[in-house]
């Protein structure tokens, strides 16, 4: 083989070379652009599903808070003073007590739809749905009777029947809209078969008034430690003490023998 043909082979075999690596850097370049793609979507995803989930924090804190504040009412003062104190006005307390649930429920099912409206996880998220879990099980588990007991199917049905969707013109957008109390009450007190999933409040009442508070204790509790993960800075609870039940306190004193200690607002 001449000097020339042996250049000329070099040239070629560097050239083959040069060609492979330059694939290879292609191929790879492509993968990372490819897997940095799906990152960004990814992180983008979780953006979008906890700044859905976020919309509806201040309104279910909000509803959060109004039912373990009239929780914690009922604990204090015994169901029958209660019912005593808006006797003038019908049957407003277990009505409204009723509504405070609802409401609640509405806003977990706004909340979940919001979520499963977007796409991703929303990781940050995951320590409210965490104590969200917490609640509901604790509202679907009893070892002392049916009182205040709701199945995890009928918490999201009450939740469906209580919130509508509102599309923003000209948008895809679409705004959650919970029944308030009026709109509650109608359907309450004129249908039978709305009214039917509330028995376990009719339930719980009647157990309260034999001075048992144990299961609205537990849920009361467990609603505390969602609101605070919720509104850690009390940005949209503010005027709520939010403080858990003492259970040492609780029993020594016959509920309506108590003195009225409410904690910040009270549910009127």
């Amino acid at each position: 083989m001449t000097s020339q043909q042996t250049v000329a082979l070099i040239g070629l075999m560097f050239s083959l070379v040069s060609v492979v690596l330059s694939g290879w850097f292609s191929v790879r370049t492509a993968k990372m652009g490819h897997r940095l793609r799906i990152e960004a979507e990814r992180r983008k995803d979780e953006e979008t599903a906890i700044k859905a989930a976020e919309k509806v924090y201040e309104p279910l804190a909000q509803a959060a808070a109004e039912l373990q504040s009239r929780i914690y009412n009922i604990v204090e003062t015994g169901w029958v003073p209660l019912v005593k104190r808006y006797e003038s006005h019908g049957d407003y307390a277990v009505t409204s007590t009723a509504f405070l649930f609802a409401h609640y429920f509405g806003w977990i099912e706004a909340r979940r739809e919001a979520v499963l409206s977007s796409s991703g996880k929303g990781r940050r998220d995951e320590s409210v749905q965490q104590l969200i879990d917490g609640v509901t099980a604790t509202l679907r588990r009893s070892e002392s009777g049916d009182g205040f007991l709701f199945f995890a199917a009928e918490q999201r049905a009450i939740g469906e029947l209580m919130v509508s969707w509102e599309f923003i013109p000209d948008s895809t957008t679409r705004l959650p809209h919970v029944d308030g109390y009026a709109a509650f009450t109608k359907r309450y007190r004129t249908d039978e078969d709305f009214r039917a999933w509330f028995a376990p409040v009719d339930a719980g009442m009647g157990k309260v008034s034999e001075g048992d508070n144990r299961r609205l204790i537990e849920i009361q509790r467990a609603l505390v430690a969602l609101i605070r993960e919720l509104d850690p800075s009390n940005r949209y609870t503010f005027g709520y003490e939010l403080e858990p039940i003492d259970l040492s306190e609780i029993g020594s004193v016959a509920p309506a023998e108590k003195a009225p200690r409410f904690p910040g607002k009270v549910h009127a």
